[in-house]
C-alpha cells in the first residue's frame, strides 16, 4: 500500500509548580490517503487469516491526549494519563460500490485510553484502561455485521527489593478485570479474569 499523509499538530505544557512536576496536553489532526490499503481479517480461525486490498481510502481523524504529574511527598508521585482517537477511515475505491463511503472492517469511529500510577519508592500501583467503540466485520456497514463496543480493566502492584549485588522486582497483574467476554474479533471473545505473577531480575 502506499500513502500520502497530512498532518498538523500542536502540544501544550503547563509550567511546573510545587504540585505539577509537568502537564502535558496534545492535539493531532491528520488526514491519510491510501492506495490499496492492506486489510486482514479472519476467515474460519484466529490460524487463518484473509488479506485483501482496498483500491482508495481515505482517513480522517484526530488524536487527544493529556498527561500529568503530580508530586504529592518526596516518595510519592501520581500520573494521570487519558487519550482519545476519532478516525473515519472509509472506502473510496468505487462509488458504484455498496462499500462506498463505509467504515473499512474492525476500524472504531471512537477509542481511548487511560491510566493511573502511583509511584511509592520501591513499590508502583497502576491501572490502565482501554475503550474502543462499535466496530463492523464487513465492508458494509449495517447492523447485522456490527460489533458491539467494549472495555478492558486491568491493575498491578510491584515491589523493588535490592540486595548486595542485584535488583530484584516482583509484580501481580490482573487483566480484564471485570471478566468480561467481550469481542475484538467477531465470535472469538477474549479469555475472563487473569492474573499473572512475575519476578525480574536486573543485574
Amino acid at each position: 500500500e502506499s500513502a500520502n499523509q497530512f498532518n498538523v499538530g500542536a502540544t501544550y505544557s503547563t509550567p511546573s509548580t510545587n504540585k505539577s512536576l509537568f502537564t502535558t496536553l496534545t492535539l493531532d489532526a491528520y488526514h491519510n490517503r491510501i492506495n490499496d490499503k492492506i486489510i486482514a481479517y479472519p476467515s474460519g480461525n484466529l490460524h487463518q487469516w484473509t488479506m485483501m486490498n482496498l483500491g482508495e481510502v481515505h482517513i480522517n481523524g484526530v488524536d487527544l491526549s493529556s498527561e500529568s504529574i503530580y508530586h504529592i511527598s518526596q516518595r510519592l508521585n501520581l500520573l494521570l494519563g487519558i487519550s482519545y482517537t476519532y478516525q473515519k477511515a472509509v472506502d473510496k475505491t468505487n462509488s458504484e460500490k455498496i462499500t462506498y463511503n463505509h467504515q473499512i472492517p474492525y476500524t472504531p469511529r471512537h477509542s481511548g485510553s487511560a491510566r493511573a500510577v502511583v509511584n511509592m519508592g520501591s513499590m508502583k500501583f497502576s491501572y490502565n484502561m482501554l475503550w474502543s467503540g462499535y466496530r463492523y466485520t464487513n465492508g458494509y456497514n449495517i447492523s447485522e455485521y456490527r460489533l458491539k463496543g467494549y472495555t478492558d480493566h486491568s491493575a498491578s502492584i510491584s515491589k523493588d527489593f535490592m540486595t548486595c549485588k542485584n535488583l530484584y522486582t516482583v509484580s501481580i497483574e490482573t487483566l480484564n478485570m471485570l471478566n468480561k467476554n467481550y469481542e475484538i474479533i467477531k465470535n472469538y471473545p477474549m479469555a475472563g479474569r487473569t492474573i499473572r505473577l512475575y519476578l525480574t531480575m536486573n543485574f
